[in-house]
């Protein structure tokens, strides 16, 4: 069997988790923008300095504006921390319940890696989440959980929508590249050429781009490159689908995939590439059906050309045959 059906005790505990992390994502994210307003003193005058991590700057003087400034954001903090707090509190007591009921998907690592590129802002506006790792916010969508034969995976691809900067300064990433946010995640992870990272357990994250001519640079002292790969711009032209998933230590996270269909359409036209490797076809083709199957028995989406004008015309123009694949025993 493919997959399973949530009971509706998982059910219940599934969207009971998503309420809280929805309510607690913004909030959170809000306060941690906030940074701090101190005030310094100098040689007898006031200067009020903003901080936000380890970064401090002066925004000048004492004035009546910056008093007011100040007052409304102590403010804000004020109503924002027990809110936070009490959220957070709420996600911690659910996540041992989350694991027991088996809601716990998400690998540990990849679950840390996929919170940092949130709290970063470029999950979604900047970066997806391709390949296996895809299947979890399938499984959140549909109310499955999809057999361990198909999202067992020691990697994670992430797919670089390259019309985007990831240059630090262009994008505000607080830390040193991706490389220095996988590290925050993971001391151990290593750049191999430049051109993926693995860490010291051996799991590994491609950075994958569209094959275009344009491809911008990355921030030149980066040591990851995203990798172009033809077809992979389908991915990113198509509809995003924004889900709510447990990880592995039960506690829920943000992810951003390609909608469905998309992702099904797409993995079967790798599997039949003539560069693809023979050992990934086979688990391409079986990702594409079960994924096929999830949209047409739950989200009840066919697969039709006039539902699908995001589709290149040569993938448009073999859809029937990816169909009959895709729904095929």
């Amino acid at each position: 069997m493919n997959f399973i059906e949530l009971t509706n005790e998982q059910r219940r505990q599934l969207i009971d988790a998503q309420q809280a992390f929805a309510a607690w994502r913004p909030a959170s994210f809000e306060l941690e923008g906030l940074g701090s307003l101190v005030w310094h003193t100098s040689k007898g005058r006031r200067y009020l300095y903003e901080k936000h991590f380890k970064v401090q700057k002066s925004l000048g003087r004492e004035t009546p504006e910056l008093v007011r400034k100040k007052t409304a954001h102590d403010a804000k903090r004020k109503a924002l921390e027990p809110r936070v707090k009490q959220l957070s509190k709420r996600l911690d007591q659910m996540s041992a319940v989350n694991r027991a009921l088996n809601l716990g998907r998400v690998p540990r690592t990849t679950a840390r890696i996929l919170r940092a590129l949130d709290r970063e802002g470029l999950l979604g506006s900047h970066l997806i989440v391709a390949g296996t790792n895809a299947l979890y916010a399938y499984e959140s969508v549909t109310g499955t959980i999809i057999s361990s034969e198909h999202v067992a995976t020691t990697d994670a691809d992430l797919v670089w929508d390259n019309s985007q900067s990831l240059l630090l300064a262009a994008t505000g990433v607080k830390r040193a590249g991706i490389m220095g946010i996988l590290r925050s995640v993971d001391p151990t992870f290593t750049a191999d050429y430049g051109l993926n990272a693995t860490n010291d357990q051996g799991y590994i994250v491609d950075l994958l781009c569209p094959d275009t001519d344009d491809l911008q640079r990355m921030n030149e002292k980066s040591d990851l490159y995203a990798t172009p790969m033809v077809g992979i711009q389908w991915l990113l032209q198509a509809p995003k689908l924004e889900q709510i998933v447990i990880g592995e230590d039960g506690l829920p996270l943000h992810i951003v995939v390609p909608e469905p269909r998309t992702f099904a359409v797409h993995k079967l036209w790798v599997s039949q590439r003539g560069d693809r490797q023979p050992l990934k076809r086979p688990r391409d083709v079986a990702q594409s059906r079960v994924v096929g199957e999830l949209v047409q028995k739950y989200l009840r989406k066919p697969f039709l050309i006039k539902d699908m004008p995001w589709l290149p015309n040569d993938l448009k123009s073999n859809l029937k045959h990816f169909k009959k694949t895709i729904s095929s025993e």
